[in-house]
């Protein structure tokens, strides 16, 4: 049987003796292996970790007591359609947080 090239995964990022020894690694090797199997390349280490952490830090601050009257907020002032001086999430929680309305 005679398997297409588009069918073969993608090569994987590299990875180092040092990035081998940080706990968090076997996750990231379930996190590339899942890409393998869905036959796209899997981010770097480096990358994979700062999206893992910005992800958990996100849903911290959606943990946060005044989060759902952020978000009602947000909708009623359709908040979103206008720039906010914070920036965008998650500043614009913050800056909410802090006082500020646009």
């Amino acid at each position: 049987m005679e398997m297409s090239k588009a069918a073969i995964a993608p090569r994987q990022p590299s990875v180092t003796d040092e990035q081998r020894k940080h706990p968090l690694f076997p996750a990231y090797m379930a996190y590339r292996s899942a890409m393998s199997t869905q036959l796209v390349q899997a981010d770097r280490f480096e990358t994979w970790l700062r999206l893992r952490e910005r992800d958990l830090r996100d849903q911290e601050l959606q943990q946060h007591p005044r989060f759902k009257e952020f978000h009602r907020w947000m909708r009623e002032n359709k908040g979103g359609a206008r720039p906010c001086p914070g920036g965008q999430w998650p500043d614009n929680f913050m800056a909410w947080l802090e006082g500020a309305r646009w």
